[in-house]
């Protein structure tokens, strides 16, 4: 699930409220990331080591403050960038107005399916949510400098681990008790178990039981068989 696509949607269903004074884009995108992974603020910019990519502009002038262009800077030498092409929800979308400082947005699946960013912005595009934030398509929004991909934990819940129960012991039950028993023909009955039993009858036939095999018992009546 794309954690990122769900606080986006909390923040057009008016349940997460984000920074809505103008000139505070990178603040927003901020806000989007450290709440869906629920870090403590600021926490974005030590995770993404954005401080040895301050441009030197920023570190003239506010070299205390993260500027979005400093920000991008970092996702392009890290190697974070995507080809517009491949650009998905939860991706950074990078302009470079003002040229100085630079702008971010978010990008997140807008109600027609397709990629919309979530910025804010000193100009009204899109759809408004209250002071400064925007919801545009991105084909409305202008050719993007650069896209930003995040690490996948960053916008992806992990996947859960399916539980795997381990196979119940097989236990070997013992075979039942088999018996075999044969009448003599004097009204007694014998335990053959085991054995092979041969029963003379009338007019040379005689009575074979053979149980030697308790598996397997079978029984014939045969003629001439001596006991």
């Amino acid at each position: 699930m794309n954690k990122i696509q769900k606080t986006i949607e909390l923040v057009l269903a008016g349940k997460l409220r984000l920074e809505q004074k103008e000139d505070y884009c990178l603040r927003v995108f901020r806000q989007i990331v450290e709440y869906a992974n629920g870090w403590s603020g600021g926490e974005f910019f030590d995770r993404l080591n954005y401080w040895p990519y301050r441009t030197a502009e920023n570190l003239r002038r506010a070299p205390t403050i993260p500027w979005a262009r400093s920000v991008e800077n970092a996702f392009i030498q890290q190697g974070m960038t995507v080809p517009v092409a491949q650009a998905r929800a939860g991706d950074a979308v990078f302009g470079r107005q003002p040229t100085d400082q630079g702008h971010i947005g978010m990008l997140g699946l807008g109600p027609d399916g397709k990629l919309w960013v979530l910025e804010n912005a000193t100009i009204r595009r899109g759809q408004g949510l209250g002071g400064a934030l925007n919801w545009v398509p991105l084909s409305r929004w202008g050719t993007p400098t650069t896209v930003g991909r995040m690490p996948e934990s960053w916008v992806f819940d992990p996947t859960p681990v399916p539980v795997v129960a381990p196979p119940a012991p097989v236990v070997v039950q013992p075979s039942a008790v088999r018996r075999v028993v044969v009448t003599d023909g004097a009204g007694r009955f014998l335990d053959q178990t085991g054995q092979r039993y041969v029963l003379p009858l009338a007019d040379g036939y005689s009575l074979v039981v053979n149980a030697t095999d308790p598996e397997t018992v079978w029984v014939d009546v045969r003629q001439g068989v001596k006991a």
